[in-house]
Order: structure tokens, then C-alpha cells, then sequence
């Protein structure tokens, strides 16, 4: 059985680049605000300029695990070459005239794109799932199909918060040392009416899609978040977080990024499809919530888009005494910016007994150069050639440690494994680089083991191979 997504009355359907059919019944298309340009600025004291964004389409819609799915996309201009991302779907579209038609047999997330990743269609597939909620009972907060305005929501132990199918829910929401808290259902959380009015990026004054502090026991499933005006989920010392096939995407404002776990524990992200114009996936330590480590983290079967900064990142504030027992598996970078896989320690943790594994990035011909905004007359000019990120980074650096504990003893990195990374590189591109460094010799990057590597199907068998650069303060660092 497919279950298509209905467009409420008041939400503006895409009118972008397609028209979309599932198993031939017309899908509505949504549509969302995303980067045009990795383009960015320290914090202007205004919003990011729309001529620096664009718009991008998505479709959602729920599945059985044994439907196979036929998608056809008929797009309004003339086109070259179609891609179905991640490439390790396995999934090659056929092209017929003006049409991109696939078969998606199993959910999962994927994006559609037509000559580079500009206006690209976004589906996400859900497992479809009945879940047993009372839309009465005085502990649900529920929101059918239609337009809600509700406002700020702050949430208390032992709520659910329920977005159903067709429901567009324009709100923020906030949660305060409670407990047992779930948000759940496949509609659309959007933030786009709020805004930011100062540099903090972070605080109960930020008003973005969900904030958690100092909570236990929370499980958010299924949820679209869409145009967040900040980081868009984030926790403060907090424990026992679920998040599974959460969706981000519309992301286009300064410092939205994915999902950022501060100073928290025991947390696991799965089967999510992240899109954010900054950091995707991210785990920090910020003073005044430092006196928690950062540990137990698990972060599997994701897919993740970074338009501009890292994607898969530890850092770069990591002002906490332990990082540690941290795991990143079986993701994909289909796009990235700055560094695919980061560690930035740039406080004073220990970062330590860090595995990532089965970890595939995509390298397109497409990628377009970072670059900082110094003024608001600076215009985009990228270099010519191809821009390739970094695949694998660790260092040692003291900017945020100065910045936010002063005095201070940097940190170190060790013990970290990198296991069955894939750099996936369209044609004649160079083997991306990869890189490991510290800034001192308590303050070190040590202890680093690399096990299959490989440069699309080729294993790379030294550190010249992989294109992995091993600068100061760092040691003991083996590949095989």
C-alpha cells in the first residue's frame, strides 16, 4: 500500500521544476527555500539575503516494506544526465525525453537530480506505520491535515506531540527538564515564521523548530523540519534522546544547522535525512553545560547534505572532560562543503574511542567552493575548477578554547578508526584529502587506524595513496 501526502489549503505548492507521479496517481509537491551558494557570514546582525537561495521541491509519502515504487518526474526543461542520490541506493534512472522515471523499492530517502544539484526533488518514503495515538486524550497534542499557527510550545513530561499526514505546524518548541516526551508523525514542523534577532545561534530567546534542556527519555520519529532560524534541533545536557527518520530540509539561514547534541549522552540518530546549509549532524560542549561529557553517541543509516560547513562532525566547541565511545555507521555524505568526517577539538576535551565505519562520500562534479562573505557587497566568486572537500580531519586547535573557557588546557584526540570509508568521485577527479594535526604535544592527534579505504572501488594502501596528509603533533597513525 502507498499512501500519498495531500497539500493543505494554505500551503504553497511547488511549482518548480516537475511534476511528479507514484505509481501513477499525481503526488502534490511541496516546496522549500534552500541555499543556492556556499556563501557565508559571521552572524551580520540581519538575515541571509534571498538572491543567495533558491528553491528546491519534496515529496513524502508512506510505504509498505514489500511495495516496490515507481516514480516518474517529468521535468519542464530539456536536461542531460539524471542522478538518484545516495548513489549507494543503487538506484539508475531512465531517461525519456523530458522524463526521469525509477522504481524506490524499499523507504528510505532520496533525492532526484537533474544536471548538478541545483533545484533538486527530495522523496522521502516512510515505512508506513499506524501509530496508537488519542487525539483527545489531555496528554496529545495533536495536528491533523491543515495549516496550524499555534505559536511557541513548550512541552512537559509525558507528552506527545502528534503531526499527521497533511499537517503543516508553524511553530517552535521548547522543553525544560522533562521527561519522557515523544514527537511523532510524518507532517511538517515549519520554523519560517520566526526569526532570529541577535548572534546567538543558541537559548530559550532563539526561537527555532525544537530545543530540548536538561531532559530525559525523548524520542522524536518522522518529523519534516523545515526552515529553521537557527540550529535546528538541538539538546542541552540531555539523556536518552531517540531521533529516527527525522527529516531536515529548507535550510537556508545563517547557522542552521541539523542536529547539534550538546554536553549530552546516551543518543541515537537513525535513518534520518539531514539537508543543512551548516553543520548536519554535530556534537558540541558550550560553557555553561560542560560539566557533562559527551559519550554513547550512535549515529547510523543517515543521509546527510551539508551546503556549507562539515557534515558528520565532532566540534568545533568541545568543552566537555570526555568525548568518548562515539559511532558513526553506514552513512551517506551525499554533498559536502568543508570536511565530510571532523573532528575539531577546539576546547579542552579528550576526544577518544571514536569509530567511523561503513561511511560512503560522494564527490560530484557540481561542488562549488565556500567562501566567506566579508561585507555586504562581496559578491559569490568561486574559482573555476571543481572544489573537493576533505573526507577525513582531526586536529587540535585552541580558538574556542581561548573563546570560551580561557586558561585552559587544550585537548588531544586518540584512539579514533576509520574503517571501510568509501570516497565515491565522479570522473577525473583527484583522490580527495584527508587530514590530521594537533597544536601541541599534550595536545595531540594520536592513535588513528584507517582499515579499507577506498577511492570508489580502489583500496588505497599508504597514506600517499589516500591523500592523507599528516602534519604536526600527530603520530601514530596507520593504514592497511
Amino acid at each position: 500500500m502507498v499512501k500519498l501526502s495531500q497539500i493543505p489549503k494554505g500551503e504553497i505548492p511547488s511549482k518548480d521544476y516537475y511534476t511528479v507521479t507514484i505509481n501513477g496517481e499525481t503526488a502534490d509537491i511541496y516546496q522549500c527555500r534552500v541555499s543556492a551558494i556556499p556563501f557565508n557570514t559571521v552572524w551580520p546582525g540581519h538575515q541571509r539575503p534571498i538572491n543567495q537561495t533558491e528553491m528546491a521541491s519534496f515529496v513524502y509519502f508512506s510505504m509498505d516494506e514489500i511495495d516496490s515504487v515507481c516514480v516518474k518526474a517529468d521535468v519542464i526543461h530539456d536536461f542531460k544526465e539524471a542522478v538518484i542520490r545516495p548513489v549507494s541506493s543503487g538506484i539508475t534512472p531512465k531517461i525519456d525525453g523530458k522524463s526521469v522515471v525509477f522504481n524506490i523499492d524499499k523507504p528510505g530517502q532520496y533525492v532526484l537530480e537533474i544536471d548538478g544539484h541545483h533545484h533538486a526533488l527530495h522523496i522521502f518514503a516512510n515505512p508506513h506505520r499506524e501509530f496508537d495515538i488519542n487525539p483527545d486524550s489531555h496528554d496529545v497534542i495533536y495536528f491533523g491535515p491543515g495549516v496550524h499557527h499555534p505559536g511557541k510550545i513548550e512541552l512537559m513530561s509525558n507528552q506527545i506531540l502528534y503531526i499527521d499526514d497533511g499537517a503543516v505546524v508553524h511553530t517552535s518548541i521548547i522543553a525544560r527538564g522533562q521527561h519522557d516526551i515523544r514527537i511523532l508523525g510524518h507532517g511538517i514542523l515549519d520554523n519560517s515564521e520566526f526569526t532570529r534577532e541577535n548572534e546567538n545561534c543558541i537559548g530559550i530567546d532563539v526561537p527555532t523548530c525544537l530545543q530540548f534542556f536538561n531532559c530525559e527519555n525523548v524520542t522524536v520519529y518522522g518529523v519534516i523540519f523545515r526552515d529553521a532560524c537557527s540550529w535546528t534541533v538541538t539538546a542541552f545536557n540531555c539523556m536518552n534522546l531517540i531521533f529516527d527518520n527525522v527529516k531536515t530540509i529548507g535550510m537556508w539561514r545563517y547557522n542552521s544547522d541539523g542536529l547539534d547534541m550538546v554536553n549530552s549522552q546516551n543518543i541515537v540518530i537513525k535513518n534520518c535525512f539531514l539537508r543543512n546549509f551548516d553543520d548536519v549532524i554535530v556534537l558540541k560542549g558550550i560553557p555553561p553545560y560542560d560539566f557533562m561529557n559527551v559519550e554513547n553517541i550512535s549515529v547510523t543509516k543517515c543521509i546527510v547534505w551539508c551546503d556549507w560547513g562539515n557534515s558528520l562532525e565532532i566540534g568545533a566547541e568541545t568543552c566537555a572532560e570526555q568525548y568518548r565511545n562515539i559511532v558513526f555507521s553506514d552513512c551517506d555524505v551525499i554533498h559536502s562543503s568543508s570536511k565530510a568526517i571532523d573532528i575539531q577539538n577546539s576546547g579542552y576535551a579528550h576526544v577518544h574511542h571514536v569509530i567511523y565505519e561503513n561511511i560512503r562520500v560522494e564527490y560530484s562534479k557540481y561542488c562549488e567552493e565556500p567562501i566567506y562573505q566579508h561585507s555586504d557587497e562581496m559578491i559569490y566568486e568561486p574559482k573555476a575548477e571543481t572544489h573537493i572537500p576533505y573526507l577525513m580531519f582531526a586536529n587540535v586547535m585552541n580558538y574556542y578554547a581561548d573563546i570560551l573557557k580561557p586558561g585552559c588546557i587544550y585537548g588531544k584526540n586518540s584512539d579514533i578508526r576509520y574503517e571501510n570509508i568509501q570516497a565515491i568521485v565522479d570522473e577525473g577527479l583527484p583522490v580527495p584529502p584527508s587530514r590530521f594535526y594537533g597544536i601541541g604535544e599534550i595536545s595531540d592527534t594520536s592513535g588513528i587506524y584507517i582499515k579499507n579505504l577506498q577511492l570508489n572501488e580502489k583500496r588505497c594502501e599508504s597514506l600517499e595513496a589516500g591523500n592523507i596528509q599528516v602534519g604536526p603533533f600527530a603520530s601514530d597513525i596507520k593504514i592497511e
